[in-house]
């Protein structure tokens, strides 16, 4: 029986340890970081709660195939991707796997290529191991972000170049890359050498017009170069729960992510695989009726911008809970616009120039909030961009 869940309560999360509600003063709006104000499935709450009530929380069995099963009967129901259990390893997050494939497959001073702007964690881990980023901006054409194949091309041929961190569903343009352009990527890193860490956390939440394709789908040779990470955070709003999972299709690439992963020694967290497991598990239901509701939340808030707020541009994303705002029309620096959203229109969001340099003059928006509450933060900066 199909459950309604109901994406319009009102959750007070101002009292709670919440990263996205801590960070600002309490007059302003946190529509920031990429967690939802949604609450988690029912199974996953009620298997969590069993749990807790037992009050032991020791080591979980690390060697019980649940979670792996989990991960693959999500693949094949979701993506028609059917993978044997054993390609799976656990990972507290997919920031930890990306550290994990810079670990893997580049030594210090080597490049780790990607596409720009990008989630920050991708610059960060490769920074903090001491290799160099090379950044391959995506480019703005008729209406939506394109890649320059030749940019690439001429990055992954680089003998320095040893592993290409793809994101796909894109953060934050929201693109979804088709067979085609995953195909022409993949290829390139065949030809040079580039192993692919795919980093596809966005995947459920990809709206009609698009279709999200596991990256090793594509051929078998792609597939023997790549690691897939993936992650229930985003669709079911666990990602307090630190669990994650890299799936790895050939041996000797599967060999490497692990030897790595292995001397990081991370343990699995008890309520963190219950979680994965029971959203994978049950939670389907929740999974389709989240990615509607955020589509017309998302259909709103375009709509509202473009017709009251018309300084700053945005379009529809292909994929995401997040939409990504062409300020410049508002005539600000970077610093100035960081203050504007923040003390005038006290709403929170992330800084473009966190992106990279592509980011100037932009900013990102999370709409995974109920629809009450968008329109709060949408009021606020359409009565701020007036007042300016």
């Amino acid at each position: 029986m199909t459950v309604q869940h109901n994406f319009d309560e009102i959750i007070d999360r101002s009292a709670t340890d919440s990263s996205k509600w801590r960070k600002y003063p309490k007059d302003v709006l946190p529509m920031w970081v990429a967690d939802s104000d949604f609450r988690c499935p029912r199974p996953v709450v009620d298997a969590v709660t069993r749990v807790a009530a037992d009050g032991v929380y020791g080591y979980p069995f690390a060697d019980d195939d649940a979670f792996n099963r989990a991960t693959a009967r999500w693949m094949s129901r979701r993506f028609g991707w059917d993978i044997d259990q054993s390609l799976v390893d656990y990972v507290p997050s997919l920031g930890t796997a990306l550290a994990v494939a810079v670990k893997a497959f580049t030594q210090k001073g080597d490049n780790v290529l990607m596409q720009t702007p990008i989630y920050p964690p991708f610059g960060d881990v490769t920074k903090y191991n001491e290799r160099h980023t090379v950044r391959s901006s995506l480019v703005w054409r008729d209406g939506r972000y394109h890649i320059d194949f030749d940019d690439f091309e001429r990055l992954a041929a680089d003998p320095k170049t040893k592993l290409f961190l793809l994101c796909n569903p894109h953060n934050p343009t929201g693109r979804v890359f088709t067979v085609g352009e995953l195909r022409r990527m993949g290829d390139i890193c065949l030809k040079h050498n580039v192993t692919i860490f795919s980093d596809e956390i966005h995947c459920d939440y990809v709206f009609p017009g698009a279709r999200h394709v596991p990256l090793p789908t594509v051929s078998p040779e792609i597939a023997r170069i790549t690691v897939v990470g993936i992650n229930p955070s985003k669709t079911f709003n666990i990602a307090g729960m630190r669990t994650a999972a890299a799936i790895s299709c050939a041996a000797e690439t599967r060999a490497a992510f692990r030897k790595a992963l292995l001397s990081c020694k991370l343990g699995r967290s008890l309520f963190g695989t219950l979680a994965y497991v029971t959203a994978y598990n049950e939670c389907d239901d929740y999974a389709d009726q989240v990615c509607r509701y955020v589509e017309g939340n998302i259909d709103y808030a375009v709509s509202f911008l473009n017709e009251k707020v018309r300084k700053i541009k945005t379009y529809k994303p292909e994929a995401t809970f997040l939409l990504w705002l062409d300020c410049r029309g508002l005539g600000l620096t970077q610093p100035e616009l960081e203050a504007f959203f923040l003390e005038k229109a006290k709403v929170g969001l992330n800084t473009g120039t966190s992106f990279g340099l592509e980011g100037e003059g932009f900013m990102r928006l999370n709409t995974a909030c109920p629809r009450a509450t968008l329109e709060e933060g949408l009021r606020r900066l359409e009565q701020a961009v007036a007042a300016l």
